[in-house]
């Protein structure tokens, strides 16, 4: 086989290349501003630490509440991996393989191997069960040893309810779940964004799943409740950003009037 065919190099040509956190196809990156969600940023953190499990972490709300910057804020922190594809499940698992042996190049000949042995794996219509065992379980039982006595592995996928089609996005939920209940993995999170759609929330509360869930809150001194992005105690956020963005403003327009109190 040739290095034009090989592999690797298939491989990184279904690669989603805009899935990594910090692609420039995102540009301007989305992103929380110093200073705001501080308890929601704080509560994710605490739960991406956590060692004891593995954990399917929620983040869902309305259009425009900010899901985007929280995802991309936490991922930029962790160096996380952020899955984009806005359209279809189809090369999530190969492009999550693609990035998982680019971080950890010990695990490129096995992605090598698996593709040689079933060139289909790269097909978007090959089920996800394939997928997901050939690029993602086997990769991180490899990486199990590596890992002992580290931080978790975090893994960040937003938008999730951008997936055109509702089965695919139930059929992705359930298999993520499986894979967080597989025995001989790394302790591994995976943090997901979306709206609240009804699908989505019922593909949560399938019993295969809900155990696994964490769902995030604003502030983690609420009183309790469905938790979601959609906050009304976020005051400190909103004066944050105005001075930001007078301040800004009075950089590119000094002959601007302008009082900050």
């Amino acid at each position: 086989m040739s290095d034009d065919q090989s592999p690797w190099v298939r491989l990184s040509e279904v690669a989603v290349k805009g899935a990594q956190y910090n692609s420039g196809e995102r540009q301007p990156h989305p992103k929380c501003l110093k200073g705001t969600r501080v308890d929601l940023l704080k509560y994710i953190h605490e739960l991406l630490d956590n060692p004891e499990k593995n954990q399917l972490i929620w983040v869902h709300g309305t259009a425009g509440v900010g899901k985007s910057a929280v995802a991309f804020t936490v991922a930029e922190k962790m160096r996380g991996l952020k899955h984009t594809k806005r359209c279809t499940t189809g090369y999530f698992f190969a492009t999550l393989g693609y990035q998982l042996a680019i971080n950890f190049p010990s695990i490129q000949q096995d992605v090598n191997k698996a593709i040689r042995n079933n060139p289909a794996l790269l097909d978007p219509d090959t089920p996800l069960c394939d997928q997901m065992e050939a690029f993602f379980l086997q990769p991180l039982r490899r990486l199990r040893l590596r890992f002992r006595g580290c931080p978790p592995l975090s893994f960040v996928f937003d938008a999730l309810d951008e997936c055109t089609s509702e089965p695919d996005i139930t059929d992705l939920i359930l298999s993520l779940a499986q894979a967080l209940r597989e025995p001989d993995l790394p302790v591994t999170h995976i943090l997901l964004t979306s709206r609240s759609e009804s699908h989505i929330s019922e593909a949560f509360k399938n019993e295969e799943v809900h155990l696994l869930v964490r769902e995030v809150p604003v502030r983690t001194s609420g009183e309790g409740g469905i938790i979601s992005l959609d906050g009304a105690d976020v005051d400190n956020d909103i004066s944050t950003f105005l001075r930001h963005s007078f301040a800004q403003l009075g950089i590119r327009r000094p002959d601007f009037p302008l009082t900050i109190d």
